[in-house]
Protein backbone atom coordinates (compact mmCIF):
# COMPACT_ATOMS: atom_id res chain seq x y z
CA UNK A 1 0.00 0.00 0.00
CA UNK A 2 1.32 3.50 -0.85
CA UNK A 3 2.37 5.39 2.14
CA UNK A 4 0.64 8.63 0.51
CA UNK A 5 -2.79 7.20 0.58
CA UNK A 6 -3.07 6.49 4.59
CA UNK A 7 -3.98 9.71 5.98
CA UNK A 8 -6.78 9.85 3.31
CA UNK A 9 -7.60 6.31 4.31
CA UNK A 10 -7.95 7.27 8.04
CA UNK A 11 -9.74 10.73 7.15
CA UNK A 12 -12.39 8.77 5.20
CA UNK A 13 -12.81 5.56 6.77
CA UNK A 14 -12.64 6.87 10.23
CA UNK A 15 -15.14 10.17 11.05
CA UNK A 16 -14.21 11.35 14.24
CA UNK A 17 -17.91 11.81 15.30
CA UNK A 18 -18.61 7.99 14.91
CA UNK A 19 -16.06 5.71 15.40
CA UNK A 20 -16.40 2.73 17.51
CA UNK A 21 -14.05 0.72 19.44
CA UNK A 22 -12.56 -2.20 17.14
CA UNK A 23 -12.15 1.12 14.21
CA UNK A 24 -10.69 3.27 16.91
CA UNK A 25 -7.84 0.11 17.64
CA UNK A 26 -8.04 -0.19 13.72
CA UNK A 27 -7.21 3.79 13.61
CA UNK A 28 -4.33 3.87 16.03
CA UNK A 29 -2.10 1.25 14.10
CA UNK A 30 -3.12 3.01 10.90
CA UNK A 31 -0.91 5.83 12.10
CA UNK A 32 1.29 4.03 13.42
CA UNK A 33 2.04 2.91 9.96
CA UNK A 34 2.18 6.23 8.57
CA UNK A 35 4.55 6.99 11.15
CA UNK A 36 6.40 4.44 10.02
CA UNK A 37 6.35 5.65 6.26
CA UNK A 38 7.13 8.79 7.28
CA UNK A 39 10.44 7.71 9.05
CA UNK A 40 11.64 5.29 5.91
CA UNK A 41 10.17 7.92 3.34
CA UNK A 42 11.97 11.26 3.50
CA UNK A 43 10.41 12.67 0.67
CA UNK A 44 6.66 12.32 2.52
CA UNK A 45 5.21 16.34 2.11
CA UNK A 46 4.40 17.93 4.38
CA UNK A 47 0.77 18.72 3.47
CA UNK A 48 0.40 14.74 4.02
CA UNK A 49 1.83 15.01 7.66
CA UNK A 50 -0.42 17.61 8.57
CA UNK A 51 -3.89 15.61 7.29
CA UNK A 52 -2.52 12.46 9.26
CA UNK A 53 -2.13 14.89 12.48
CA UNK A 54 -5.80 16.29 11.70
CA UNK A 55 -7.25 12.27 11.48
CA UNK A 56 -5.57 10.82 14.41
CA UNK A 57 -6.69 14.53 16.32
CA UNK A 58 -10.50 13.37 14.70
CA UNK A 59 -9.66 9.55 16.27
CA UNK A 60 -8.13 10.55 19.67
CA UNK A 61 -8.90 14.07 20.18
CA UNK A 62 -6.27 16.19 21.69
CA UNK A 63 -5.17 14.75 24.12
CA UNK A 64 -5.14 10.89 23.44
CA UNK A 65 -2.07 10.79 20.87
CA UNK A 66 0.08 7.68 21.35
CA UNK A 67 3.35 8.50 22.67
CA UNK A 68 6.22 7.68 20.38
CA UNK A 69 6.78 4.49 22.43
CA UNK A 70 3.63 3.17 21.00
CA UNK A 71 4.21 4.54 17.83
CA UNK A 72 7.52 2.78 17.79
CA UNK A 73 5.87 -0.87 18.90
CA UNK A 74 3.44 -0.38 16.32
CA UNK A 75 6.04 -0.37 13.48
CA UNK A 76 7.98 -3.17 15.02
CA UNK A 77 4.81 -5.34 15.41
CA UNK A 78 2.39 -4.60 12.51
CA UNK A 79 2.48 -5.52 9.39
CA UNK A 80 -1.08 -3.91 7.81
CA UNK A 81 -4.45 -3.31 8.99
CA UNK A 82 -7.51 -3.87 6.60
CA UNK A 83 -10.57 -2.53 6.76
CA UNK A 84 -14.14 -2.81 4.92
CA UNK A 85 -14.08 -2.25 1.04
CA UNK A 86 -17.33 -3.27 -0.18
CA UNK A 87 -20.91 -2.10 1.12
CA UNK A 88 -23.33 -5.16 1.09
CA UNK A 89 -27.06 -4.22 1.58
CA UNK A 90 -29.16 -7.30 3.03
CA UNK A 91 -33.22 -7.34 3.82
CA UNK A 92 -33.80 -9.31 6.74
CA UNK A 93 -36.56 -11.05 4.80
CA UNK A 94 -34.60 -12.22 1.98
CA UNK A 95 -30.90 -13.94 2.40
CA UNK A 96 -28.40 -13.78 -0.47
CA UNK A 97 -25.85 -16.89 -1.63
CA UNK A 98 -22.76 -15.41 -2.60
CA UNK A 99 -20.19 -17.96 -4.72
CA UNK A 100 -16.74 -17.67 -4.96
CA UNK A 101 -14.26 -18.41 -7.65
CA UNK A 102 -11.83 -19.67 -4.80
CA UNK A 103 -12.19 -21.74 -2.26
CA UNK A 104 -12.50 -19.92 1.38
CA UNK A 105 -10.42 -21.19 4.05
CA UNK A 106 -11.94 -18.99 7.17
CA UNK A 107 -15.17 -16.79 7.64
CA UNK A 108 -15.64 -14.17 10.60
CA UNK A 109 -18.54 -11.87 11.22
CA UNK A 110 -17.66 -8.99 14.02
CA UNK A 111 -21.33 -8.97 15.34
CA UNK A 112 -23.49 -12.85 14.85
CA UNK A 113 -26.66 -11.09 15.93
CA UNK A 114 -26.46 -8.42 12.54
CA UNK A 115 -25.54 -11.47 10.37
CA UNK A 116 -25.47 -15.15 10.14
CA UNK A 117 -23.30 -16.81 7.88
CA UNK A 118 -24.57 -20.38 6.72
CA UNK A 119 -21.46 -22.22 4.45
CA UNK A 120 -22.54 -25.00 2.12
CA UNK A 121 -19.52 -25.65 0.40
CA UNK A 122 -16.23 -23.68 0.28
CA UNK A 123 -17.46 -21.68 -2.43
CA UNK A 124 -20.73 -20.87 -1.28
CA UNK A 125 -22.33 -18.75 1.73
CA UNK A 126 -25.53 -17.59 2.53
CA UNK A 127 -25.96 -14.28 4.11
CA UNK A 128 -29.02 -13.92 6.66
CA UNK A 129 -29.64 -10.37 8.38
CA UNK A 130 -30.78 -10.19 11.79
CA UNK A 131 -31.20 -6.98 14.00
CA UNK A 132 -30.95 -4.21 12.39
CA UNK A 133 -27.77 -2.77 12.58
CA UNK A 134 -24.16 -2.88 10.27
CA UNK A 135 -21.33 -5.17 11.30
CA UNK A 136 -18.15 -6.69 8.83
CA UNK A 137 -17.47 -10.00 7.28
CA UNK A 138 -14.27 -11.20 6.38
CA UNK A 139 -13.69 -14.09 3.58
CA UNK A 140 -9.92 -15.71 3.55
CA UNK A 141 -9.24 -17.35 0.60
CA UNK A 142 -6.79 -19.90 -0.45
CA UNK A 143 -3.50 -19.20 -1.51
CA UNK A 144 -2.86 -17.67 -5.13
CA UNK A 145 0.69 -17.85 -6.52
CA UNK A 146 1.72 -18.97 -3.03
CA UNK A 147 -0.02 -15.56 -1.74
CA UNK A 148 -3.20 -15.74 0.28
CA UNK A 149 -5.85 -12.98 -0.06
CA UNK A 150 -8.66 -11.55 2.16
CA UNK A 151 -11.98 -9.68 1.12
CA UNK A 152 -13.67 -8.09 3.92
CA UNK A 153 -17.43 -6.27 3.54
CA UNK A 154 -19.29 -3.56 5.47
CA UNK A 155 -22.73 -5.74 5.72
CA UNK A 156 -25.91 -3.23 6.48
CA UNK A 157 -29.00 -4.84 7.74
CA UNK A 158 -32.09 -2.80 6.63
CA UNK A 159 -35.03 -3.05 9.21
CA UNK A 160 -37.53 -5.41 9.58
CA UNK A 161 -40.71 -4.25 7.58
CA UNK A 162 -42.75 -7.36 7.47
CA UNK A 163 -44.64 -6.57 11.04
CA UNK A 164 -45.18 -3.15 9.50
CA UNK A 165 -47.16 -4.77 6.40
CA UNK A 166 -48.98 -6.55 8.62
CA UNK A 167 -50.16 -4.24 10.49
CA UNK A 168 -51.22 -2.54 7.32
CA UNK A 169 -52.81 -5.25 6.03
CA UNK A 170 -54.69 -6.41 9.26
CA UNK A 171 -56.09 -2.90 10.29
CA UNK A 172 -57.26 -2.61 6.54
CA UNK A 173 -59.53 -5.59 7.04
CA UNK A 174 -60.10 -3.65 10.62
CA UNK A 175 -61.28 -1.00 8.78
CA UNK A 176 -63.26 -2.33 6.28
CA UNK A 177 -65.31 -4.23 8.90
CA UNK A 178 -65.94 -0.84 10.97
CA UNK A 179 -67.24 1.18 7.62
CA UNK A 180 -69.58 -1.89 6.83
CA UNK A 181 -70.99 -1.57 10.41
CA UNK A 182 -71.18 2.08 10.66
CA UNK A 183 -72.10 3.39 7.22
CA UNK A 184 -72.71 6.66 8.06
CA UNK A 185 -69.24 7.21 9.15
CA UNK A 186 -65.93 7.39 7.36
CA UNK A 187 -63.30 5.67 9.02
CA UNK A 188 -59.38 5.39 8.67
CA UNK A 189 -57.06 3.15 10.20
CA UNK A 190 -53.06 4.30 9.66
CA UNK A 191 -50.60 2.20 11.86
CA UNK A 192 -47.67 4.85 12.53
CA UNK A 193 -44.66 3.24 15.06
CA UNK A 194 -45.74 1.86 17.77
CA UNK A 195 -49.51 4.64 17.59
CA UNK A 196 -52.93 3.70 15.52
CA UNK A 197 -54.20 6.77 14.36
CA UNK A 198 -58.20 6.94 14.11
CA UNK A 199 -58.93 9.28 11.55
CA UNK A 200 -62.39 9.86 9.88
CA UNK A 201 -65.92 11.22 9.99
CA UNK A 202 -68.57 10.27 12.75
CA UNK A 203 -71.96 10.99 12.21
CA UNK A 204 -72.82 11.84 16.13
CA UNK A 205 -70.90 11.63 19.49
CA UNK A 206 -72.43 8.11 20.41
CA UNK A 207 -71.45 6.79 16.96
CA UNK A 208 -67.89 7.89 17.51
CA UNK A 209 -67.89 6.41 20.94
CA UNK A 210 -68.86 3.16 19.49
CA UNK A 211 -66.23 3.78 16.76
CA UNK A 212 -63.61 3.80 19.81
CA UNK A 213 -64.95 0.73 21.37
CA UNK A 214 -64.43 -1.36 18.79
CA UNK A 215 -61.09 -0.43 17.75
CA UNK A 216 -59.63 -0.37 21.42
CA UNK A 217 -58.79 -3.43 23.24
CA UNK A 218 -59.50 -4.36 26.57
CA UNK A 219 -59.59 -1.01 28.79
CA UNK A 220 -62.33 0.25 31.15
CA UNK A 221 -64.83 2.54 28.64
CA UNK A 222 -64.21 5.81 28.29
CA UNK A 223 -66.11 8.77 26.54
CA UNK A 224 -66.74 8.69 22.57
CA UNK A 225 -64.81 12.09 22.73
CA UNK A 226 -62.58 11.83 25.45
CA UNK A 227 -62.91 15.11 26.70
CA UNK A 228 -60.87 16.38 24.30
CA UNK A 229 -57.96 13.22 24.87
CA UNK A 230 -56.02 12.27 22.11
CA UNK A 231 -54.80 9.26 23.58
CA UNK A 232 -57.12 6.48 23.88
CA UNK A 233 -55.56 3.40 25.32
CA UNK A 234 -54.15 0.23 23.78
CA UNK A 235 -55.74 -0.24 20.48
CA UNK A 236 -57.55 -4.48 19.81
CA UNK A 237 -56.15 -7.11 17.69
CA UNK A 238 -57.56 -7.33 14.41
CA UNK A 239 -57.34 -11.26 14.58
CA UNK A 240 -57.15 -12.44 17.94
CA UNK A 241 -55.46 -15.68 18.68
CA UNK A 242 -53.51 -15.44 15.30
CA UNK A 243 -52.28 -12.13 15.06
CA UNK A 244 -48.84 -11.72 17.21
CA UNK A 245 -48.72 -7.59 16.55
CA UNK A 246 -46.86 -5.58 18.71
CA UNK A 247 -49.67 -3.52 21.06
CA UNK A 248 -50.25 -0.05 19.56
CA UNK A 249 -51.62 2.72 21.26
CA UNK A 250 -54.83 4.17 19.52
CA UNK A 251 -54.85 7.97 18.85
CA UNK A 252 -58.63 9.61 18.56
CA UNK A 253 -58.31 12.30 16.06
CA UNK A 254 -62.33 11.43 14.77
CA UNK A 255 -64.15 14.31 13.65
CA UNK A 256 -68.15 14.92 14.53
CA UNK A 257 -70.09 17.07 12.24
CA UNK A 258 -72.60 19.57 13.02
CA UNK A 259 -73.10 22.47 15.59
CA UNK A 260 -70.80 21.55 19.19
CA UNK A 261 -71.54 24.43 21.11
CA UNK A 262 -74.73 24.03 23.12
CA UNK A 263 -76.49 26.47 25.20
CA UNK A 264 -78.84 25.30 27.86
CA UNK A 265 -81.75 27.74 29.40
CA UNK A 266 -83.29 26.68 32.39
CA UNK A 267 -86.31 28.29 34.03
CA UNK A 268 -87.01 28.20 37.70
CA UNK A 269 -90.56 29.33 39.53
CA UNK A 270 -91.84 28.77 42.33
CA UNK A 271 -94.87 30.50 44.09
CA UNK A 272 -95.75 30.27 47.64
CA UNK A 273 -99.01 31.94 49.53
CA UNK A 274 -98.95 31.86 53.03
CA UNK A 275 -102.04 32.80 55.59
CA UNK A 276 -102.27 33.51 59.20
CA UNK A 277 -104.89 33.97 61.89
CA UNK A 278 -104.48 34.24 65.37
CA UNK A 279 -106.68 35.54 68.36
CA UNK A 280 -106.14 36.01 71.87
CA UNK A 281 -107.52 37.79 74.70
CA UNK A 282 -106.48 38.79 78.04
CA UNK A 283 -108.95 38.88 80.99
CA UNK A 284 -108.89 40.32 84.79
CA UNK A 285 -111.60 40.59 87.74
CA UNK A 286 -110.87 42.01 91.10
CA UNK A 287 -113.47 41.89 93.52
CA UNK A 288 -112.41 42.69 97.09
CA UNK A 289 -110.62 39.41 97.87
CA UNK A 290 -110.83 38.24 94.88
CA UNK A 291 -109.21 38.21 91.75
CA UNK A 292 -108.91 36.04 88.52
CA UNK A 293 -106.62 36.54 86.00
CA UNK A 294 -106.27 35.24 82.19
CA UNK A 295 -103.08 36.26 79.95
CA UNK A 296 -103.80 34.49 76.09
CA UNK A 297 -103.17 38.15 74.35
CA UNK A 298 -100.87 37.86 71.39
CA UNK A 299 -98.72 40.89 72.23
CA UNK A 300 -100.16 42.68 68.91
CA UNK A 301 -99.81 46.53 68.50
CA UNK A 302 -103.89 46.82 67.70
CA UNK A 303 -106.23 45.84 70.39
CA UNK A 304 -109.61 46.34 71.93
CA UNK A 305 -109.63 47.65 75.46
CA UNK A 306 -112.46 47.19 77.69
CA UNK A 307 -111.53 48.92 81.43
CA UNK A 308 -113.25 49.44 84.26
CA UNK A 309 -112.59 49.62 88.18
CA UNK A 310 -113.09 46.03 88.78
CA UNK A 311 -113.13 44.31 85.29
CA UNK A 312 -110.16 44.67 82.66
CA UNK A 313 -110.78 42.75 79.11
CA UNK A 314 -108.95 43.13 76.19
CA UNK A 315 -109.32 41.49 73.25
CA UNK A 316 -107.14 41.21 69.93
CA UNK A 317 -107.32 39.39 66.75
CA UNK A 318 -105.08 39.44 63.33
CA UNK A 319 -105.40 38.02 60.06
CA UNK A 320 -102.44 37.53 57.88
CA UNK A 321 -102.07 37.06 54.15
CA UNK A 322 -98.39 36.84 52.13
CA UNK A 323 -97.09 35.27 48.90
CA UNK A 324 -93.55 35.19 47.82
CA UNK A 325 -92.67 34.55 43.80
CA UNK A 326 -89.46 33.89 42.59
CA UNK A 327 -88.47 33.18 38.62
CA UNK A 328 -84.93 32.93 37.39
CA UNK A 329 -83.76 32.13 33.65
CA UNK A 330 -79.91 31.30 33.83
CA UNK A 331 -78.81 30.48 30.36
CA UNK A 332 -75.11 29.17 29.97
CA UNK A 333 -73.32 28.07 26.87
CA UNK A 334 -70.36 25.32 26.68
CA UNK A 335 -68.73 22.95 24.01
CA UNK A 336 -70.20 19.41 23.70
CA UNK A 337 -68.55 16.97 26.79
CA UNK A 338 -67.02 20.18 28.45
CA UNK A 339 -68.75 21.24 32.19
CA UNK A 340 -69.70 24.63 32.41
CA UNK A 341 -70.59 26.18 35.92
CA UNK A 342 -72.19 30.15 36.31
CA UNK A 343 -73.44 31.68 39.53
CA UNK A 344 -75.07 34.47 40.36
CA UNK A 345 -75.76 35.75 43.66
CA UNK A 346 -73.27 36.51 46.93
CA UNK A 347 -71.60 34.98 50.07
CA UNK A 348 -71.41 35.73 53.72
CA UNK A 349 -69.70 34.81 56.20
CA UNK A 350 -69.94 31.51 58.65
CA UNK A 351 -67.58 31.75 61.62
CA UNK A 352 -65.79 28.31 62.63
CA UNK A 353 -64.50 27.94 66.23
CA UNK A 354 -62.03 25.61 66.36
CA UNK A 355 -58.98 24.77 69.24
CA UNK A 356 -57.43 21.87 70.70
CA UNK A 357 -57.55 21.43 74.87
CA UNK A 358 -58.94 24.46 75.58
CA UNK A 359 -57.55 26.67 73.15
CA UNK A 360 -59.48 28.13 70.20
CA UNK A 361 -59.67 30.26 67.57
CA UNK A 362 -61.89 31.20 65.53
CA UNK A 363 -61.50 30.68 61.56
CA UNK A 364 -64.15 32.19 58.80
CA UNK A 365 -65.74 30.61 56.02
CA UNK A 366 -67.56 31.48 53.35
CA UNK A 367 -71.23 30.33 51.93
CA UNK A 368 -72.89 31.58 48.67
CA UNK A 369 -75.95 31.94 47.53
CA UNK A 370 -77.69 32.88 44.70
CA UNK A 371 -78.26 31.02 41.37
CA UNK A 372 -76.01 28.45 40.40
CA UNK A 373 -75.77 25.68 37.57
CA UNK A 374 -73.54 23.60 36.33
CA UNK A 375 -74.25 21.33 33.34
CA UNK A 376 -71.95 19.11 30.78
CA UNK A 377 -74.03 18.18 27.33
CA UNK A 378 -72.99 15.62 25.05
CA UNK A 379 -74.13 15.95 21.48
CA UNK A 380 -75.68 12.16 20.62
CA UNK A 381 -77.24 12.25 17.49
CA UNK A 382 -77.54 15.33 15.57
CA UNK A 383 -80.33 16.94 17.44
CA UNK A 384 -80.14 15.05 20.11
CA UNK A 385 -78.26 16.19 23.61
CA UNK A 386 -77.72 14.18 26.79
CA UNK A 387 -77.11 16.85 29.56
CA UNK A 388 -75.62 16.34 32.91
CA UNK A 389 -77.35 19.04 34.91
CA UNK A 390 -77.12 20.52 38.94
CA UNK A 391 -79.27 23.66 39.01
CA UNK A 392 -79.35 25.13 42.89
CA UNK A 393 -81.81 28.56 43.72
CA UNK A 394 -80.94 29.70 47.06
CA UNK A 395 -81.87 33.00 49.03
CA UNK A 396 -81.69 34.14 52.28
CA UNK A 397 -83.70 33.39 55.58
CA UNK A 398 -83.56 35.68 58.11
CA UNK A 399 -86.41 33.86 60.05
CA UNK A 400 -83.29 30.89 60.55
CA UNK A 401 -80.75 33.04 62.15
CA UNK A 402 -78.48 31.79 64.44
CA UNK A 403 -75.90 34.02 66.03
CA UNK A 404 -76.32 36.94 63.42
CA UNK A 405 -75.62 33.93 60.98
CA UNK A 406 -78.47 33.74 58.41
CA UNK A 407 -80.48 30.47 57.15
CA UNK A 408 -81.00 29.51 53.24
CA UNK A 409 -83.60 27.97 51.82
CA UNK A 410 -82.46 26.37 48.73
CA UNK A 411 -84.46 24.43 45.98
CA UNK A 412 -81.63 22.64 44.12
CA UNK A 413 -82.02 19.52 41.33
CA UNK A 414 -79.25 17.25 39.96
CA UNK A 415 -80.37 15.16 37.34
CA UNK A 416 -79.38 13.02 33.45
CA UNK A 417 -82.01 13.65 30.38
CA UNK A 418 -81.86 13.26 26.82
CA UNK A 419 -83.29 15.57 25.23
CA UNK A 420 -83.94 17.09 21.16
CA UNK A 421 -82.89 20.68 20.33
CA UNK A 422 -85.70 23.01 21.29
CA UNK A 423 -87.28 20.51 23.47
CA UNK A 424 -88.51 21.66 27.32
CA UNK A 425 -88.39 19.26 30.06
CA UNK A 426 -89.22 19.67 33.75
CA UNK A 427 -86.64 17.94 35.15
CA UNK A 428 -88.50 19.18 38.74
CA UNK A 429 -91.14 20.23 40.61
CA UNK A 430 -92.89 20.75 43.67
CA UNK A 431 -96.35 21.38 44.84
CA UNK A 432 -96.56 21.95 48.77
CA UNK A 433 -99.40 22.57 50.82
CA UNK A 434 -98.94 22.65 54.70
CA UNK A 435 -101.04 23.87 57.48
CA UNK A 436 -100.85 23.94 61.12
CA UNK A 437 -103.20 25.20 64.09
CA UNK A 438 -103.05 25.56 67.67
CA UNK A 439 -105.51 26.42 70.60
CA UNK A 440 -104.05 27.21 74.17
CA UNK A 441 -107.18 27.40 76.94
CA UNK A 442 -108.53 27.32 79.95
CA UNK A 443 -110.00 23.76 80.80
CA UNK A 444 -113.58 23.71 80.31
CA UNK A 445 -114.73 27.40 79.90
CA UNK A 446 -112.20 27.25 76.61
CA UNK A 447 -114.24 24.82 75.12
CA UNK A 448 -117.47 26.38 75.45
CA UNK A 449 -118.52 28.55 72.53
CA UNK A 450 -118.24 31.84 72.25
CA UNK A 451 -116.74 32.04 75.82
CA UNK A 452 -113.29 30.56 73.82
CA UNK A 453 -112.96 33.78 72.85
CA UNK A 454 -112.24 35.28 76.25
CA UNK A 455 -110.86 31.73 77.29
CA UNK A 456 -108.43 31.01 74.93
CA UNK A 457 -105.48 31.88 72.19
CA UNK A 458 -106.26 30.12 68.59
CA UNK A 459 -103.99 30.12 65.97
CA UNK A 460 -104.02 28.77 62.21
CA UNK A 461 -101.58 29.03 59.75
CA UNK A 462 -101.67 27.67 56.21
CA UNK A 463 -98.67 27.58 53.35
CA UNK A 464 -99.40 26.68 50.07
CA UNK A 465 -95.73 26.49 47.53
CA UNK A 466 -95.55 25.56 43.84
CA UNK A 467 -92.08 24.88 42.76
CA UNK A 468 -91.20 23.99 38.68
CA UNK A 469 -87.93 23.74 36.89
CA UNK A 470 -87.55 23.49 33.56
CA UNK A 471 -84.79 22.80 30.82
CA UNK A 472 -84.03 22.89 26.83
CA UNK A 473 -81.14 22.66 25.12
CA UNK A 474 -80.41 24.50 22.01
CA UNK A 475 -77.47 24.05 19.42
CA UNK A 476 -76.06 27.90 18.83
CA UNK A 477 -72.47 29.06 16.65
CA UNK A 478 -71.06 32.71 17.24
CA UNK A 479 -73.13 35.85 15.78
CA UNK A 480 -71.39 38.09 13.13
CA UNK A 481 -70.31 41.31 13.95
CA UNK A 482 -73.47 42.59 12.66
CA UNK A 483 -75.77 40.35 14.13
CA UNK A 484 -74.61 41.72 17.43
CA UNK A 485 -77.22 43.31 19.50
CA UNK A 486 -76.30 47.34 19.46
CA UNK A 487 -79.21 48.03 22.70
CA UNK A 488 -77.46 45.68 26.10
CA UNK A 489 -79.71 45.40 29.31
CA UNK A 490 -79.38 49.15 30.99
CA UNK A 491 -77.97 51.08 28.10
CA UNK A 492 -81.18 53.01 28.25
CA UNK A 493 -81.28 53.56 32.21
CA UNK A 494 -80.38 57.20 32.54
CA UNK A 495 -80.08 59.70 35.36
CA UNK A 496 -82.51 62.10 36.22
CA UNK A 497 -81.52 66.03 36.19
CA UNK A 498 -81.14 68.10 39.05
CA UNK A 499 -84.75 69.57 38.50
CA UNK A 500 -86.53 66.26 37.49
CA UNK A 501 -84.91 64.99 40.65
CA UNK A 502 -85.77 67.45 43.28
CA UNK A 503 -88.44 69.12 41.99
CA UNK A 504 -90.49 66.31 40.27
CA UNK A 505 -89.54 63.35 42.20
CA UNK A 506 -88.18 61.19 39.42
CA UNK A 507 -85.70 58.89 40.09
CA UNK A 508 -84.58 57.89 36.59
CA UNK A 509 -83.59 60.08 33.54
CA UNK A 510 -85.37 59.91 30.27
CA UNK A 511 -83.53 57.98 27.74
CA UNK A 512 -82.49 60.60 25.58
CA UNK A 513 -81.62 62.78 28.66
CA UNK A 514 -77.76 61.41 29.04
CA UNK A 515 -77.12 63.53 32.72
CA UNK A 516 -73.53 63.12 34.88
CA UNK A 517 -74.19 64.30 38.17
CA UNK A 518 -70.26 63.59 38.67
CA UNK A 519 -69.29 66.27 35.85
CA UNK A 520 -72.13 68.44 36.32
CA UNK A 521 -71.06 71.28 38.01
CA UNK A 522 -67.91 71.63 36.20
CA UNK A 523 -69.99 71.80 33.02
CA UNK A 524 -72.52 74.11 34.46
CA UNK A 525 -69.49 76.64 35.26
CA UNK A 526 -68.13 76.23 31.90
CA UNK A 527 -71.43 76.77 30.62
CA UNK A 528 -71.91 80.43 32.30
CA UNK A 529 -68.43 81.31 31.27
CA UNK A 530 -69.30 80.95 27.69
CA UNK A 531 -72.19 82.79 28.10
CA UNK A 532 -70.45 85.29 29.53
CA UNK A 533 -68.36 85.43 26.76
CA UNK A 534 -71.21 85.55 24.11
CA UNK A 535 -72.34 88.78 25.73
CA UNK A 536 -69.36 90.77 26.16
CA UNK A 537 -69.00 89.75 22.23
CA UNK A 538 -72.44 90.64 21.24
CA UNK A 539 -71.48 94.32 23.19
CA UNK A 540 -68.36 94.77 21.29
CA UNK A 541 -69.95 94.34 18.10
CA UNK A 542 -72.37 96.91 19.03
CA UNK A 543 -69.93 99.31 19.85
CA UNK A 544 -68.75 98.75 16.38
CA UNK A 545 -71.34 99.43 14.56
CA UNK A 546 -71.54 102.86 16.15
CA UNK A 547 -67.76 103.90 16.00
CA UNK A 548 -66.82 102.29 12.37
CA UNK A 549 -67.98 103.17 9.43
CA UNK A 550 -67.75 100.54 5.74
CA UNK A 551 -66.49 97.09 5.86
CA UNK A 552 -64.24 95.83 9.00
CA UNK A 553 -63.38 93.67 11.74
CA UNK A 554 -64.35 90.01 11.48
CA UNK A 555 -67.05 87.60 9.55
CA UNK A 556 -70.05 86.80 10.92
Amino acid sequence: MDSSMLPALIVEGFPGRCISRQNRTLAITLLALNCFFLASRPEFSLAQERAATMAARNVWGPAELPSPEVQAKVRELIDTVSVPEVVLDLDPRRSKIISTKWPVTRVSVTDPQILEVVQFSPTEFELIGGVTGQTSLTFWFGALNGKGRMLRYLVRVSPNEAIEDRRKIEYRELEKKINALFPNSAVQLFPVADKLIVRGQARDAEEAAQILAVVRGQAPDQPGLGGGRLNQGPAARPFPGTSDLPPSDIVNLLLVTGEMQVMLKVRVAELSRTALREMGSEFNIDAGDFTFDSFLSLGLPIRALLDSNDVRFLLEALSTNSYGKILAEPNLVTLSGHPAYFIAGGEFAVPTVVGVEGVGAVSTSFRGFGTQLTFTPTVLDKDRIRLVVASSISSLNEENTVEGIPGLDTRSVATTVDLREGQWLAIAGLLQDQQTGSKIRVPILGDIPILDMVFSRKEVRREETELIILVSPELVHPLEAEQAPLILPGMEVTEPTDSAFYFFGAYEGRPDCHHRSTVWPVHQRRLCEARCRAKRQAQYQKCESYYFQGTHGFSR
